[in-house]
């Protein structure tokens, strides 16, 4: 087990190193998928505990230690998906937990605002979601490109088309209000 604190070769870094650096964007990945907290925590773990079930054999030629990982949060979120019904995690994502702020009005129009915006990414096709959301966590387009396995100019021009599709769905909603 001391041998796995260590950097391994090949730019195979420990798996606690994985874990540590990924832990937060895998988990806002999660998180931006699945629609509530409780559900991202679990996936998010599970996430972990299959990464480190398979670590010995990642191999760093065939991916990113990032993009390894995130394909597995991408696999990990379809089964999520699978095990329940889509009505329910958007009643999930849109119930939150209301805690009472200062100011009803403000809190009134940031969630118009949050309501606004979720409605438009969820006009999204999966694939330009998915896009969207690894490269706000940071990931590059050909990191991209793997975990939604199509190539780097393919992701980009996912993103390109979500941004323009948010863009033309909120300025629909907000010429329509």
């Amino acid at each position: 087990m001391v041998a796995e604190a260590r950097a391994l070769p090949d730019d195979k870094p420990s798996f606690e190193q994985l874990y540590r650096g990924l832990l937060q964007r895998i988990y806002a990945y999660v998180r931006s998928q699945v629609g509530n907290a409780a559900d991202a925590e679990d996936v998010t773990a599970q996430v972990f505990i299959k990464a480190y079930q398979a670590y010995p054999r990642y191999e760093s030629r065939r991916a990113t230690p990032d993009a390894w990982v995130f394909q597995i949060a991408r696999n990990a979120i379809a089964d999520h998906h699978r095990r329940r019904a889509r009505q329910e995690r958007l009643a999930a994502a849109v119930a939150g937990a209301g805690q009472p702020e200062q100011d009803p009005a403000q809190m009134a129009e940031g969630r118009m605002l949050q309501a606004q915006l979720w409605a438009a990414v969820m006009k999204l096709g999966r694939r330009q979601r998915e896009a969207v959301a690894l490269r706000h966590l940071g990931l590059s387009f050909a990191e991209v490109g793997s975990v939604l396995q199509c190539s780097e100019d393919a992701a980009k021009m996912l993103c390109h088309r979500a941004l323009k599709a948010l863009r033309h769905h909120l300025g629909e909603e907000s010429d329509g209000a």
